[in-house]
């Protein structure tokens, strides 16, 4: 049986003039390998998954992402934080400061997450080993930006300082993905799968 091409069929053409679409529309095959089942993207949106780095796509716009989601990443490590005396903050791209963590720590695991939020969770580990969960304020990460060209983000030149800073102090999550969007991608064929994480770029 041969199956008619619905983009010369007169009926067909007719209705999608009646509903104003002038485009025809785009189906993907699910494919579990290169897209998010649902329990993955609610694990995603909720408690979030963790993984080394070497586990995170790196788009060609440099931004990360697991199979066809962007997402953010960050060290849940609280002591991480007060030991390199740094504001805690959540990457959205293959900066810099994460090329050296790949090189310096390759196993290092980041919580990986979809969730728009003013504050994600920290593991809190005591000297006596009791672990508790604690809710911390993130700021971007200013070499993210930077290597993105966020709106023009410059962490170097000085004559741009003030500019930058009020990029860098302006930022919000919910902007940042309504122009890099976040669910769901689309690769209209299966990508290579050989090193797509960060250790390969």
């Amino acid at each position: 049986m041969q199956l008619l091409d619905f983009r010369e069929f007169t009926p067909f053409n007719q209705l999608r003039e009646k509903m104003d679409t002038a485009r025809l529309g785009y189906f993907e095959l699910f494919d579990p390998a290169i897209h998010l089942t649902g329990n993955e993207r609610s694990e995603l949106k909720e408690r979030g998954m963790l993984k080394r780095l070497d586990e995170i796509k790196v788009l060609p716009d440099k931004t990360l992402a697991i199979k066809n989601s962007r997402v953010l990443i960050y060290n849940p490590d609280e002591n991480f934080y007060r030991n390199s005396r740094e504001y805690p903050s959540y990457h959205v791209a293959h900066c810099s400061f994460l090329l050296e963590s790949a090189r310096e720590q390759p196993d290092l695991e980041y919580l990986v997450t979809t969730r728009l939020a003013e504050d994600y969770e920290l593991l809190k580990i005591r000297p006596s080993g009791e672990i508790s969960v604690s809710q911390h304020g993130f700021v971007v990460c200013k070499h993210c930006l930077h290597k993105l060209r966020y709106k023009d983000f410059d962490e170097f030149r000085n004559r741009k300082r003030g500019y930058s800073e009020k990029v860098l102090k302006s930022f919000r999550l919910e902007e940042f993905f309504a122009l890099y969007t976040l669910y769901p991608l689309s690769f209209g064929q299966r990508p290579e799968t050989a090193d797509s994480g960060l250790l390969g770029q």
